[in-house]
């Protein structure tokens, strides 16, 4: 895991019991994550990037029963996945949904007729992804009124799709509004080891989840704190001169429902020569990937430093890592560049700009769009946006592995980059980019562009920036439109 990511948790299990007993006393405050995603789905009701997804790639022999049942045990233990909201006073609050783990039904479909039958799967999925949320049915009616609708709005959905002898995928998709990507990673991994325990014949451990209300207690110790002081000093200062972030097309544009994607696996002996220079820095991968990524903006566009956002888990205090439910955050990143650098040299620069955020990562990025970007045309942290995954990309089902691919993680305003590493020791790079500010060939050229920096680089950390490196040698990046297939 990046060390970037890395929070330890030493909450006791107690302590989650007295924060679930209160949650079930009343409604309760969004997060400041929430909040932040439900006045921009409110703003625009018909902007689909807060819906997500993946699916997890079963290949070998499946108990569908037992696998609806460890579903549905799953979304009964994270309470904090099925709400609805409640304006109360001017504020906006959250009130747990039951779920009935009994009557929950695994939708099951096949695609294994089809010419390419993942892509089939994968092409229902995205388009269950592209319907707006049902905004009405998420807000429960004012007290003493009659609800509108019985039903509300589903925030989250999953689906069992056969898609050839002995292989499924299980999809899975949510609302940023109840949960972030490290959250659906630890509802996955539950519902991997529930099923394990069925198949086997044992009872599964009691459930490993804290309840929303330990990331709102928080919040709450946090807001007006010494450390909230203190954070806002840091970024205020950090940011004081409000500095401008250069963009692979020179474009801006609010986050839409058009967003164009791209793939690219790096391995083999470039991937080799590219932890040795890590390692040499002290580094890790995520800050690799990071590094290139600003030495591509120096050298695409001049700029004397790389502008750029990150999202952060946001979860340093006890007993957060357990709880699925929404709290990440999205913080700015400065890594200044000039020709004569090297790649060791930025390595080292970047890991030092992630111990910067890492230890002021609660404060929340969307106050600081305001307080130092206010003029943004998109209302947000300026720069391309970088999703370092440090979770589990391949589950135990009883001795099935099942491979996690990501399908869609969130808004894109200008470009996204996501990477994580294999099982297999290879690093995929998912580019997204929003289609009002790019064009297919240029996001294919900035992904290729980057990949290809990446190897370069790893051959000769020492060389500096300016200096062109020999390529005759180098193969050209193969660079795939995204589909969400298993690789």
């Amino acid at each position: 895991m990046p060390r970037h990511l890395v929070t330890r948790d030493s909450t006791e299990p107690q302590d989650s019991a007295r924060a679930a007993a209160r949650t079930a006393d009343g409604p309760l405050e969004l997060t400041a994550a929430q909040a932040h995603v439900l006045d921009a789905q409110r703003a625009d009701p018909d902007n689909t990037t807060y819906n997500v997804g993946q699916y997890v790639d079963l290949q070998g022999p499946l108990d569908a029963a037992l696998l609806q049942e460890a579903v549905g045990r799953g979304l009964a233990e994270a309470p904090g996945l099925h709400l609805r909201v409640r304006e109360d006073r001017g504020r906006y609050l959250q009130e747990h949904v039951p779920f009935d783990a009994a009557r929950f039904r695994l939708p099951r479909l096949d695609t294994s007729g089809a010419a390419d039958p993942v892509a089939a799967a994968v092409e229902l999925v995205r388009d269950q992804l592209a319907c707006p949320p049902r905004m009405e049915a998420l807000f429960a009616p004012p007290a003493g009124r009659a609800p509108r609708d019985a039903r509300t709005a589903p925030l989250t959905g999953t689906v069992l799709v056969r898609v050839g002898p002995e292989r499924h995928l299980l999809f899975q998709y949510f609302h940023h509004l109840a949960v972030d990507g490290y959250g659906v990673a630890l509802l996955s991994r539950r519902i991997a080891d529930v099923y394990t325990a069925l198949v086997r014949g044992a009872a599964p451990r009691p459930s490993p989840f804290a309840p929303v209300s330990v990331l709102v207690d928080a919040e709450r110790a946090y807001a007006g704190s010494h450390q909230e002081a203190a954070d806002r000093a840091h970024w205020a200062a950090r940011y004081a001169d409000r500095p401008s972030a250069a963009t692979f097309s020179g474009r801006s544009a609010p986050a839409g429902n058009g967003v164009l994607r791209r793939t690219v696996l790096l391995g083999g002996a470039d991937l080799t020569r590219l932890d040795e220079a890590v390692r040499a820095a002290r580094a890790t991968w995520a800050e690799a990937v990071t590094t290139a990524l600003a030495a591509r903006l120096h050298l695409d566009t001049g700029a004397p430093e790389a502008v750029m956002r990150m999202y952060v888990m946001a979860r340093p205090d006890p007993g957060t890592l357990r709880v699925p439910g929404m709290a990440v955050n999205v913080l700015p990143v400065r890594i200044p560049v000039d020709g004569d650098t090297t790649f060791r040299e930025l390595l080292r620069r970047t890991a030092a700009e992630f111990a910067s955020v890492r230890a002021h990562q609660r404060y929340r990025g969307e106050v600081l769009a305001r307080e130092i970007w206010p003029g943004s045309a998109t209302g947000s942290l300026p720069g391309p946006l970088l999703n370092l995954r440090p979770f589990a990309t391949e589950l135990d089902f009883a001795g099935v592995t099942g491979r996690v691919v990501t399908l869609a993680s969130g808004p894109v305003d200008d470009l996204s980059l996501s990477a994580v590493r294999l099982p297999d020791g290879r690093l995929r790079l998912d580019f997204e980019a929003n289609a009002a500010c790019y064009e297919p060939a240029e996001l294919a050229a900035v992904a290729a562009g980057h990949a290809d920096l990446m190897r370069r680089l790893a051959r000769e950390p020492c060389r500096p920036l300016q200096e062109p490196v020999p390529n005759s040698s180098l193969p050209a990046t193969t660079v795939t439109p995204t589909q969400g297939e298993a690789r």
